[in-house]
């Protein structure tokens, strides 16, 4: 098995996760709040979001958020590029 690159791995979900985050903050900015409530429900099991739903996005907490996912999903890919490498040489 080919060894993956752990920075690589990191950098491609870090920007991956920014990506979708972006994303999202476009839909929940178009879609009536009404519509999401439904639509997160849907997402969970036995989770009603619907008390939950505001429009009150700041740019500073987008900016936060986009920044925080980044790196949580940037580290989560280092340590699964990590352990993936170690489970490839065990097997």
């Amino acid at each position: 098995m080919a060894k993956l690159n752990a920075n690589v791995v990191a950098l491609s979900l870090g920007l991956t996760s920014a990506i979708l985050y972006a994303v999202c903050l476009i839909i929940v900015a178009i879609v009536p709040v009404g519509m999401m409530g439904t639509f997160a429900n849907n997402l969970q099991h036995s989770i009603d979001f619907s008390g939950m739903m505001t429009k009150s996005i700041t740019l500073a907490g987008s900016v936060i958020g986009i920044i925080a996912w980044f790196f949580i999903a940037a580290v989560s890919g280092y340590i699964f590029a990590l352990v993936y490498n170690w489970v490839s040489e065990k097997l």
